[in-house]
């Protein structure tokens, strides 16, 4: 009985915590595009990152993602390679309103390793997990810009393919990104 009763008001206090947090969400949607690098084998690899998301309070957003990272030669050893990563995204800043705002951001979703043949109409695709962590800062230059400047790890085990060995793609990264609010 005391499990029961420590479930039922574990879920209510998630109940009063998450109404607070409901309560303050405005819908102000922003859009971000960005260009990295991450660090594979000693060399830098370039990716590109396209967002979409909202403030869930004054301090923390969300956000989807789609980056894009165009495999190389050397890294592969085929042509036409790449990796796509998509999926959720947290960002919690330091400050409310800050012009120069520490951030930490933390990621989760899926990557699509692939690549395209000319013999063939459709790629060949393999999913696995994807997920990343970062610190930087933000630059909120105007009410509707901001400049986020980033570096972290990110996590993505893969098996070995497309001449890569296992876990090639897990690495660090730098990222310099531009967000934009559309209201």
């Amino acid at each position: 009985m005391k499990a029961k009763q420590r479930s039922m008001v574990t879920v209510a206090l998630l109940c009063i915590a998450l109404f607070q947090v409901g309560a303050a969400v405005a819908w102000e949607p922003f859009l971000g595009f960005g260009k990295g690098k991450a660090e594979i084998n000693d060399e830098n690899h370039r990716f590109y990152e396209l967002s979409v998301g909202t403030p869930l309070g004054s301090r923390v957003s969300v956000e989807a993602f789609l980056l894009a990272q165009p495999l190389a030669k050397e890294l592969t050893s085929e042509d036409n390679a790449f990796a796509l990563m998509s999926g959720m995204r947290a960002s919690l800043t330091l400050f409310q309103d800050a012009t120069f705002n520490p951030m930490v951001q933390a990621s989760i979703g899926q990557m699509i390793l692939g690549n395209i043949k000319e013999t063939e109409s459709y790629p060949d695709l393999a999913w696995h997990f994807y997920s990343s962590i970062a610190t930087g800062f933000e630059l909120n230059l105007f009410d509707s810009f901001q400049i986020l400047v980033l570096g972290g790890y990110r996590f993505a085990p893969h098996e070995a393919q497309l001449g890569m060995q296992a876990n090639t793609l897990s690495s660090p990264f730098n990222s310099v990104s531009f967000r934009a609010n559309l209201r």
